[in-house]
């Protein structure tokens, strides 16, 4: 058999090469896109500033938005979508075929809804599903399908407003499955359902986690077999005692350990009527094309390889052409080699719908109106959620951009506070545009934290400072800059659009500590008053004596002490820890979901 390493030399480094070199030329555009996009930016807030236009924060963030689109939408579909594009359909086909010449690839094609919830391996039931990365093929006598599928639960939660009589709903979604779904057909009916799923109960809390999981009536009765390695890793649910033990066989548990340890992935796994499911958690997306490594690098093919024999081998390792499991029955319209031929034949698969009694159109009722609506809901729902999914991630990509943008004045002009806060969010959402959920909502559970921490630490710095003022040196300053300045704003529209100009006072002061000139604006840790007041306190060329740090001289002010314990920047700390524990609970939950427990 061709070695992976020859069959990458000969048949892929070609075809490689020429996507490589688009690689470089997308990862080139893209840091272009970039550039341009700030450069935008910049040149808005340059002329902004230059002929102090009086311009609306929306107008700013219209701008950010339109600019965004301009560069990234334009990069996406004349530079990536091409190379996504040619990657799935010259590459990704022919690792199938080498794996197996009895395989099909459909890059847009997934498992369907119906099998995930036919699996019973979940107990929630997907509000939006989604998949890509179908492999399809009859291998011995076990015709299998599996891809790549994305299955979440949406709860619609209404809450009252006691201030009004309406109800508002809310979307909450939780992660069910992220990974790699199979299925496959031995037309021959199971007697009930018989589920296998991962033992972390009894592997952590020994006798009382067995006592937990004989509570879980959901999956039917607690089932214990005698294969003491097989009970290390496994816990097996089922309807009949009787049949599960004919379907666990000696011989099979025995594969299935020895697959579970080479794996190292976590699987559910059930037989169910004439069906073998097995779900194999993945926290990262398939069969992707890279942007920012090479494509030459072969590891990138063995990664893919893997993935692929990963799913195939449950075939061969599993025994599963054995007579047992093959028992020729007529073929079902349902079954997965009906599928895989209809694909071929490119039917849909489904049976045809029977014509309407003599007489008319056939009267449903209102059972079967309600059965046939949630079916077109649901094939909606499948064809609208990579669509949805995909400008999701787009506007966490803009917004988290356009934040970490709005945070640099911030940052430069000293409003270290505002600036950290606007960046760490816009961090947040730039992880969730272009990473999975699971690293989402990991990142922001350390991110979050982080930022009430450092606020915390720099509210606490900065009041110690105020009170330590008041023993600071002094030395003499003078005011070269005293005025007031003015900054209007618009509220409301029409005819009860209000403008409202508010003052504040602009004083610079210098002084000279060692031979060196220090400049500074900051008059004291307080509010300053009346801006009038202020400038008529303080005109220019009046010496003032001036407090300043003497472990850092820049620091400085006129009025020392006086501020007064401030609790605003605590709230927003445990607000930020609040968020990230709540991200850490939702991350581990959705490992859990995702296989990683039992």
């Amino acid at each position: 058999m061709q070695s992976l390493e020859s069959f990458y030399q000969s048949d892929l480094l070609p075809d490689l090469e020429t996507l490589e070199a688009q690689r470089l030329t997308v990862k080139k555009k893209l840091v272009q896109a970039i550039v341009i996009f700030v450069a935008l930016n910049l040149a808005f807030l340059f002329v902004h500033g230059l002929f102090g236009l009086n311009l609306y924060l929306m107008v700013w963030l219209t701008f950010i938005i339109l600019s965004a689109l301009f560069t990234f939408f334009f990069w996406h579909i004349k530079y990536y979508r091409d190379y996504h594009t040619g990657f799935k359909d010259r590459i990704i086909p022919r690792i199938v075929a080498f794996v197996d010449q009895r395989l099909r690839y459909d890059k847009a094609g997934m498992v369907p809804r119906e099998a995930f919830m036919a699996s019973h391996l979940f107990a929630d039931k997907p509000g939006e599903y989604s998949g890509d990365d179908l492999v399809s093929g009859t291998l011995g006598e076990t015709a299998i399908q599996f891809s790549e599928v994305h299955a979440k639960r949406v709860d619609i939660i209404r809450k009252s407003s006691s201030s009004s009589s309406t109800n508002r709903t809310k979307k909450q979604i939780t992660p069910i499955f992220d990974g790699l779904l199979f299925v496959a057909d031995f037309n021959k009916s199971f007697k009930g359902t018989t589920i296998v799923l991962p033992d972390t109960a009894q592997r952590l809390f020994g006798d009382i986690g067995q006592a937990l999981q004989s509570l879980n009536v959901q999956n039917g009765q607690l089932i214990k077999l005698e294969d003491p390695d097989f009970e290390k890793l496994f816990v097996v649910y089922g309807q009949d005692q009787v049949a599960a033990r004919y379907i666990l066989s000696t011989s099979l548990m025995r594969r299935l350990v020895d697959f579970q340890n080479r794996a190292q992935k976590k699987m559910r796994l059930s037989f169910s009527d004439s069906k073998f499911y097995v779900a194999i958690a993945f926290n990262r997306e398939l069969f992707e094309p890279r942007i920012r490594e090479s494509l030459l690098d072969i590891s990138h093919i063995q990664e893919y390889y893997d993935d692929l024999k990963l799913v195939v081998d449950i075939v061969d390792q599993l025994n599963l052409n054995t007579h047992i499991w093959t028992q020729k029955s007529a073929l079902a319209a349902t079954s997965v080699a009906a599928a895989n031929a209809a694909m071929e034949s490119g039917t849909s698969g489904v049976p045809p719908t029977p014509p309407p009694p003599q007489g008319g159109r056939k009267r449903y009722s209102e059972e079967e109106t309600k059965a046939l609506f949630r079916e077109f809901a649901n094939k909606a729902d499948t064809s609208m959620a990579p669509k949805i999914k995909t400008a999701k991630r787009w506007l966490k990509r803009i917004a988290g951009i356009l934040l970490a943008v709005i945070a640099l004045p911030f940052l430069l002009s000293g409003v270290g506070m505002g600036g950290l806060i606007t960046l760490g969010i816009g961090l947040f959402f730039i992880v969730g545009g272009f990473m999975s959920p699971s690293v989402e909502k990991m990142v922001g559970g350390v991110l979050f934290p982080a930022i009430g921490i450092v606020i915390a630490v720099f509210s606490y710095s900065a009041y110690q400072t105020s009170l330590a003022s008041k023993s600071w040196p002094t030395v003499s300053g003078s005011i070269i800059q005293s005025e007031i300045k003015k900054r209007t704003s618009t509220s409301g529209e029409g005819t009860n659009k209000k403008k409202t100009v508010k003052e504040y006072p602009n004083v610079t002061y210098q002084y000279l500590i060692d031979g060196k000139t220090y400049k500074s604006g900051k008059l004291s840790f307080s509010s300053t008053g009346n801006a009038k007041q202020v400038v008529a306190r303080y005109p220019v060329g009046k010496r003032v004596p001036v407090y300043y740090n003497p472990e850092k001289p820049k620091q400085a002010v006129l009025i020392p002490g006086g501020a007064k314990f401030n609790y605003v920047p605590y709230f927003f700390s445990g607000f930020f820890i609040l968020m990230g524990v709540l991200l850490l609970s939702r991350w581990r939950k959705q490992t859990r979901a995702l296989g990683n427990a039992g």
